[in-house]
């Protein structure tokens, strides 16, 4: 090898270095930002659902093909107390005239429940619910039941 090829392998693996690094960095801040993300989403559903009536618990895993959707456990709260039978609830990105919103749904007796749109103000959420499709939210009911139904035999697997 002469100095050139040697100078030029020195700079292709400095440059790697470099880009490896760079992932590596980004992977890191992935990693930590997932449990704000969580967060963010779980307190989501607790704004939209009536605050004491229902505890938000533990992520369930759903389908990988449902990107926009995440699922959690959720229990009816009578007096401070939480009873067994447990409901699902579900924040899911859904396409509207105003852009991506998203929209939570609970599920409950083999059915899904459109319970309102997180991250509105109270009268733009009561305006946007009066003025749905019933064609839209009927596509929005069916595709959440199907990733409740995914949820539930994920969660009957453990």
């Amino acid at each position: 090898m002469n100095a050139r090829s040697n100078k030029l392998l020195e700079q292709c693996g400095i440059f790697s270095g470099i880009i490896c690094a760079l992932f590596l960095l980004l992977s890191l801040f992935i990693v930590l930002a997932r449990n704000s993300w969580e967060n963010g989403l779980r307190a989501a559903v607790e704004n939209v659902l009536p605050a004491p009536e229902y505890f938000v618990g533990r992520k369930i895993p759903v389908d990988k093909k449902s990107n926009d959707a995440i699922c959690f456990e959720l229990s009816h709260n009578v007096d401070g107390q939480i009873p067994s039978a447990q409901k699902m609830a579900l924040v899911m990105r859904v396409t509207t005239y105003y852009g991506p919103l998203p929209a939570v749904f609970s599920y409950e007796d083999g059915r899904a429940h459109f319970e309102g749109m997180a991250y509105l103000k109270s009268s733009v959420r009561d305006e946007f619910a009066e003025s749905k499709s019933d064609r839209q939210m009927a596509f929005w009911l069916s595709s959440a039941e199907k990733i409740f139904e995914d949820a539930v035999q994920s969660v009957s697997k453990f």
